[in-house]
């Protein structure tokens, strides 16, 4: 009886957003659009500091790259993957990184990498 109980909360944990994820006890994915809401009502520290983290990666996308995430917010695990992006216009980046014990996942649009379009020669 216990594992199936484990396996429904599991799942269930799983549907939300949340699971487990290497060191972190909780994992995110703030490519859901209902995963902030709910981190809002859950955790509102967390919910303040990625509210901060969007607004200062929309501002200047190339922190994800820089150590900003590690030394204004205390990120641990920070992964950008750096040579791969979705095909979009701009195109996006995914980013990982852990605040305490919860593991986030996110994409971030690259403006600062987006070619502009102009007139053929």
């Amino acid at each position: 009886m216990h594992r199936i109980t484990l396996a429904i909360a599991t799942l269930a944990a799983s549907m939300c957003g949340f699971a487990d994820q290497g060191g972190a006890s909780l994992h995110v994915d703030l490519r859901d659009n209902k995963a902030l809401a709910q981190l809002a009502r859950t955790n509102p520290r967390h919910h303040a500091e990625i509210q901060e983290i969007i607004a200062g990666l929309l501002a200047e996308p190339q922190r994800a790259d820089s150590g900003w995430l590690e030394t204004s917010f205390d990120a641990r695990d920070v992964d950008v993957q750096k040579l791969q992006f979705l095909i979009s216009y701009p195109p996006k980046q995914l980013l990982g990184f852990t605040l305490d014990y919860t593991r986030y996942t996110m994409h971030v649009v690259r403006t600062d990498l987006a070619a502009g379009l102009g007139p053929a020669k």
